[in-house]
């Protein structure tokens, strides 16, 4: 009979656990909607995505309401495939155009982009792996891209 109420916690855990979706796998598909800058912003622009930016020099935030941020940047290519920087410089901002609250963590995809032209794309599952791929762009066209949403932001 011990055994048996021993056998009730260890099945409900256990159902509990199935019920969620772990993946741990290498799944690129989201690179199919956000996995260069041009696919992340035409998602934003034609999708129904909250979309919020924050400042990382003064740690300001602001919600891009009629997407004028993203019209702004989607105008700002070519974009070129990077790697991994360690060293960039301290002034970006993260647009993030997609965010699901979940009860087993967040899921949400953003873009960051720094005063140099280093682009990063970061997408995460809420029981999944931070998954993140690398673009540059002209250092002068990401110089204004950052004076312009900072200025907008701190209006």
């Amino acid at each position: 009979m011990k055994k048996f109420f021993l056998f009730i916690p260890v099945l409900a855990v256990t159902m509990s656990i199935t019920g969620c979706i772990f993946d741990f796998s290498d799944d690129d598909s989201w690179k199919k909607e956000y996995g260069s800058p041009d696919l992340f912003l035409e998602t934003v622009l034609n999708g129904d995505f909250q979309t919020n930016v924050y400042l990382y020099e003064n740690l300001n935030q602001s919600e891009d309401l009629n997407k004028e941020i993203a019209n702004y940047i989607s105008k700002l290519g070519p974009f070129e495939e990077s790697t991994k920087k360690i060293d960039t410089v301290e002034r970006y901002f993260t647009y993030e155009g997609f965010w699901q609250p979940a009860t087993s963590g967040p899921n949400y995809c953003n873009m960051c982009i720094w005063d140099d032209g280093y682009i990063v794309i970061n997408h995460k599952r809420s029981l999944g792996r931070l998954q993140s791929v690398y673009f540059s762009m002209d250092s002068s066209k990401a110089l204004e891209a950052v004076d312009f949403v900072f200025n907008k932001i701190n209006e």
